[in-house]
């Protein structure tokens, strides 16, 4: 009896015909993409669009302006208007709680000076601070020392109490906890006078855009909102000043702001940087 072969089948998983025609689909993308952008580098466009950075000068300040502070919102320690004659009072949010091991609590934190935060370093400890072992740590203000109680009372912020841990601590300073009922206050060396110091942060910087679009610049001043505001964002909502400049007024040098905040209005000048 004449025996039959059975025929090979023609089919596979992923055939070398598709295989090559997706690798040819991909080179093709990826030449398109070189030819745009080098026919961008030929042209002088570029993917994205922006003007020319420019940086503060001359400002002054007219109007209520005593217990007003001007700061940078973009450089650490750069203040632009000092009207506080007093030191400005620095304010602290400070946190315990078990980290979700029974065995660990962690105590932690922030500082508010002139308007910018930092942050305490975290302290991992055992259960032994609860039968009254104090927390030491040091605030970034004044570099003084302080201690710190916990006390277990049924809430997830166990932070009980702050003090300073020497004979005296310098600087100005307010600390504050948050509880289950509401924001606390545990120090404070503030004068009374510092609670009517207004903190504006002043941004400035130019706006990205696509190749083909007018190029923009945004300068804005937010009023700072401290913790014994109650605040949770940082600013206080629609204080301030917002404005964008078009392509046609940053074809000079130098433009003038002038920017009404509150009962002060700040003059100044943005000044392209040097090339």
């Amino acid at each position: 009896m004449k025996k039959t072969s059975k025929k090979a089948s023609t089919k596979s998983p992923i055939s070398l015909r598709n295989i090559l025609l997706a690798l040819l689909g991909l080179l093709t993308v990826v030449v398109a993409w070189r030819v745009i952008v080098l026919s961008s580098a030929v042209t002088g466009k570029h993917p994205l669009s922006f003007a020319d950075n420019r940086h503060v000068e001359n400002v002054q300040c007219s109007g209520a302006c005593e217990g007003v502070l001007l700061v940078s919102d973009q450089q650490p320690d750069v203040q632009y208007y000092v009207g506080v004659k007093d030191s400005t009072c620095s304010e602290a949010i400070l946190w315990a709680n078990t980290n979700g091991r029974e065995d660990q609590i962690v105590f932690g934190g922030h500082q508010f000076i002139d308007g910018y935060q930092k942050n305490l370093s975290t302290q991992t400890l055992s259960l032994d601070v609860l039968s009254g072992t104090d927390i030491e740590f040091t605030l970034p203000d004044s570099g003084s020392m302080f201690k710190a109680h916990v006390k277990d009372a049924g809430e997830w912020n166990i932070l009980d109490s702050v003090e300073c841990n020497q004979r005296s601590c310098s600087g100005f300073t307010r600390v504050f906890t948050d509880r289950d009922s509401g924001r606390v206050k545990l120090y404070d060396s503030c004068p009374s006078s510092s609670a009517a110091t207004d903190i504006y942060a002043l941004y400035q910087a130019p706006e990205v855009h696509g190749p083909d679009t007018e190029d923009t610049y945004l300068v804005g001043i937010s009023l700072r909102a401290l913790p014994s505001t109650g605040s949770t964002t940082g600013s206080v909502e629609g204080a301030g000043f917002e404005q964008i400049y078009t392509s046609s007024e940053l074809a000079a040098n130098s433009i003038h702001v002038s920017a009404n905040v509150g009962d002060a209005t700040f003059d100044f000048d943005l000044v392209k940087h040097a090339k």
